[in-house]
């Protein structure tokens, strides 16, 4: 016999066998004995995401394609009982008049106000000219106000070069590591794209400018399931940090 909180946060069960003391509470992959009489404080893991998102004209069809895939992404979560929060960072060229990186999105925990401040992000016109600027855009994704024991998660969504990445790439690196944040980017075969993401425990996927609808959803579902998964592993193998998550997963290849 089993009961559901009301956010699903856990399951209690009443013991089956002699070998338990007291009914068993399940927190994600968690397993706590409860005690009669002893109160038991079970604390949910947290996971702080920021997507960091180019809003320029051609990336229209993959805010639509993100947005569809929210309910997957709560249900893997609310899975693995992750204390979830998401945030935006939208930006576009900031060498074009009017564009800019918006680095004052809040945080919110709920699938309708994330789906409503995804659409809600302001569109940026990005000029003519081949790149924006994501690597403005990831220092400001780096210093949004983090929960100091989440899993920090920042996912670059773009199908620009970054402009000035000569410089730039080496400062975002080192802003992702001082904040032990995992890294996930969606954007085009650059070798600075793929380091951010592989240097600090996430994935590269490419993307084109032009893709249809349906496969826009899928690369957006098979990202979100990863990123819940790595976040997932941060704290079981690593308690928390990136880093000693990062140590563990290079010494065993």
């Amino acid at each position: 016999m089993s009961r559901l909180d009301r956010r699903g946060n856990g399951r209690i069960d009443k013991p089956r066998g002699p070998q338990r003391d007291g009914p068993v509470l399940k927190l994600g992959n968690q397993v706590t004995v409860l005690q009669e009489g002893v109160t038991t404080q079970v604390q949910r893991r947290g996971m702080d995401l920021a997507f960091v998102f180019d809003t320029t004209g051609s990336m229209l069809d993959k805010i639509n394609g993100l947005i569809s895939c929210m309910d997957s992404l709560v249900a893997d979560l609310d899975r693995l009982a992750l204390d979830w929060r998401v945030t935006t960072v939208p930006f576009g060229d900031l060498t074009i008049t009017g564009d800019r990186v918006v680095d004052t999105q809040p945080f919110v925990a709920d699938v309708d106000s994330a789906s409503r401040q995804l659409r809600s992000m302001p569109m940026f016109s990005g000029g003519a000219n081949l790149g924006e600027s994501s690597v403005e855009a990831m220092l400001a994704g780096c210093k949004k106000p983090y929960r100091p024991e989440a899993v920090k998660v920042l996912v670059l969504i773009t199908d620009e070069p970054a402009l000035g990445h000569r410089q730039g790439a080496r400062a975002v690196d080192q802003a992702l590591t001082a904040l032990d944040a995992v890294c996930f980017t969606v954007a085009p075969d650059l070798p600075y794209y793929r380091q951010w993401s592989q240097t600090h425990g996430g994935d590269w996927t490419q993307v084109a400018a032009a893709v249809d609808t349906s496969s826009i959803a899928g690369l957006f579902r098979s990202l979100l399931s990863r990123v819940v998964s790595v976040t997932d592993e941060v704290h079981r193998l690593g308690g928390g940090s990136v880093m000693k998550y990062l140590e563990l997963e290079r010494g065993g290849e």
